[in-house]
């Protein structure tokens, strides 16, 4: 059985279509549709996910592992009951329990998902949750974004309407704008933007740092090395932001959360929603330029938009809705349930594939929220070469797409050329993630811009990006794969000291290292250039490639030296 899962920094869901092509909400095993992302480890190790997770975490914070899905993408560990887990490991574990209560709910066996991501994650994050699904004995069939699912919910319901929508989508951990077009049963995504590090949990943080602040300046106490102390905190801020969505005051009460026995220190404060709201709405008016960056990349205006669809339990709060109202002149729409409608898009998108929808039920289109693009080189003015990312994919291609490029080559007598894959939007292919790269040899020897390269980027909807370069005067080509859901940041750098060709780089990356532990962000570049080494030999590549990389760490230290 296929189900579709939404994964989220604050809660998870699970759904699936029925043979009767009725959509079917899960509960978990206590009854509720809605699960926090949660898993408290037992002194045992095994896992408790969920409500009771959370209430655990109140009084055993250091056991418990909150908010995974915002450290997707990185190089990062977290300890609970003394063992160390990586933030797929975790998600792993509330994805296979998800499972588990659609297996019992259903009583049969789920073998696939269609899970859903932030519009706006990188490689590296998207590929963290294919592997948490995978991990959890799955075969996860697509990865679609949170926005696209929830207009999927909308869009079955209302599949002969003709407009544009915007989905402003505000989730625990992330925002994601996206303007899409909803034409007879057809959702075309026209391009999304976003902000990974903004969402409820920020807001959160706000009334937390209030709270913690006026502890200090009224009892000269400061809470915040104190974990359980941090944790009653950051619980009773997450419930008052909650009441404040429907009241307009809030009383947070928290007796001994510091202090001895003898002088018990408390704080108890009455939080008004204009209080609240003065605390983020700087945070929340940040936003506009997502929104403005989506509409210039669809070429429309804010009166070109038809409807603005709300998505993401943030969107509760009231500042929002009028936030958006002053933006768009328009009242936004609450047609859909903000917590649901991304699991039920999900869902929908997994009966269509397994065909209890029907493949024609809606169609779905969508884009890559990044850029693709290969290193090439040019010379300036003055006749030096330069070095720099030349898009070929632009970020909000409806996908698949497909495009090609002639190249040519730069030296006299050019043989060989380094073909590479880049993601992200910069010119600098430093400030980009290498995804891929290999040689193409055996060009004849000619006077520099004789020989032609041509490559080709074809990217399809479930993330693969094949790359190809062909010498056009013999046709001899070369060809990479690049599974850009399991390609990424996430590779084991630690790995590259097992490398089979690594002591010709050894040296180098050790000093690259010894720089950036002395000078930590001021040795960005150089500690960039080591990872992509790094990368190049944990995943094996060419030694030309891994040669090249070497010469790039040594030009990068040379100039951070100077």
């Amino acid at each position: 059985m296929k189900v579709g899962i939404d994964f989220g920094t604050s809660t998870s869901e699970i759904a699936y279509v029925d043979s009767d092509g009725q959509l079917v909400l899960v509960p978990n095993h206590l009854g509720e549709y809605i699960t926090p992302s949660v898993v408290y480890i037992q002194e045992d190790s095994t896992p408790i996910i969920g409500r009771e997770a959370k209430e655990k975490a109140l009084v055993e914070p250091e056991n418990a592992m909150l908010e995974v899905k915002r450290l997707f993408g990185q190089d990062t560990a977290i300890m609970a009951r003394g063992n160390v887990y990586t933030p797929v490991e975790a998600a792993t574990m509330i994805i296979r329990y998800l499972v588990d209560c659609a297996s019992t709910a259903s009583g049969q066996t789920v073998d696939s998902a269609v899970i859903t991501v932030p519009a706006y994650f990188t490689d590296a994050q998207r590929k963290d949750v294919l592997q948490a699904g995978t991990e959890a004995g799955l075969s996860v069939e697509r990865i679609i974004n949170e926005p696209t699912a929830a207009s999927l919910d909308y869009g079955m319901r209302h599949l002969r309407e003709c407009q544009y929508i915007l989905v402003y989508d505000l989730g625990g951990g992330t925002l994601d704008v996206t303007v899409l077009e909803l034409f007879e049963g057809v959702v075309d995504v026209k391009s999304s933007c976003g902000n990974n590090t903004l969402g409820g949990k920020d807001f959160d943080q706000a009334l937390m740092d209030y709270i913690t602040k006026a502890l200090l300046k009224k009892d000269k106490l400061d809470i915040t090395k104190d974990p359980r102390a941090m944790m009653r905190v950051k619980m009773a801020a997450e419930q008052c932001k909650i009441v404040l969505s429907e009241q307009e005051n809030h009383r947070i009460d928290l007796p001994f959360i510091g202090g001895t026995s003898e002088t018990p220190v408390g704080f108890s404060e009455t939080i008004s929603s204009k209080l609240f709201e003065s605390l983020i709405r700087d945070k929340i008016q940040s936003t506009e330029q997502q929104i403005k960056t989506a509409l210039s990349d669809a070429a429309l205006l804010p009166t070109d938009i038809d409807m603005v669809l709300m998505v993401g339990g943030s969107t509760r709060i009231p500042l929002v809705s009028r936030f958006l109202h002053e933006t768009f002149g328009q009242t936004p729409d609450t047609a859909i349930d903000p917590d649901l409608a991304v699991v039920r898009g999900a869902a929908i998108q997994a009966g269509v594939l397994s065909g209890q929808l029907g493949e024609d039920a809606i169609v779905l289109t969508d884009i890559c929220p990044h850029s693709l693009s290969t290193k090439t080189t040019s010379l300036n003015f003055f006749g030096a070469r330069e070095v720099y990312c030349d898009i070929l994919i632009p970020r909000n291609t409806t996908l698949p797409a497909e495009v090609s490029e002639i190249y040519h080559t730069v030296a006299d007598n050019q043989t060989r050329v380094e073909i590479t894959a880049y993601q992200g939007e910069s010119e600098d292919p430093d400030e980009n993630e290498l995804l891929g790269a290999f040689d193409l040899s055996g060009i004849p020897k000619a006077r520099a811009g004789k020989e032609k390269i041509k490559i080709c980027f074809a990217y399809d909807l479930n993330g693969i990006l094949d790359v190809s370069a062909e010498i056009v005067s013999t046709g001899k080509s070369a060809a990479v794969t690049v599974d850009t859901a399991k390609s990424g940041k996430n590779v084991d750098l630690t790995l590259w000291k097992d490398a089979s060709n690594v002591r010709s780089y050894r040296r180098l990356i050790n000093k690259a290292e010894r720089l950036v532990k002395l000078h930590g962000e001021e040795a960005e570049y150089v500690e960039k250039a080591a990872n992509n080494l790094k990368k190049a030999l944990v995943l094996s590549w060419e030694k030309e490639v891994c040669d090249n990389l070497h010469d790039r760490l040594k030009d990068e230290i040379e100039d951070f030296e100077l």
